[in-house]
């Protein structure tokens, strides 16, 4: 990419803009995020039924993701 050419300005529901975080995700939308996926499951708007997952590289160790 030239100086000229502006970065591709990506769509607010993108993902790309949790990238190395975990997202939660309800009906199709983010609900919430953060970096720890503890935190993020504590968060007060995240439910037990909530798709909980990572965006980007998973960082390394053992987790789970709700099926």
């Amino acid at each position: 990419m030239s100086e000229d050419e502006e970065a591709p300005v990506l769509p607010p529901d993108d993902l790309e803009h949790y990238s190395g975080e975990w997202v939660a995700m309800r009906d199709g939308r983010v609900v919430a995020h953060d970096p720890d996926p503890e935190k993020l499951r504590a968060h007060p708007d995240v439910r037990e039924t909530d798709d909980v997952f990572p965006v980007g590289e998973p960082p390394s160790g053992f987790y789970l993701i709700n099926v």
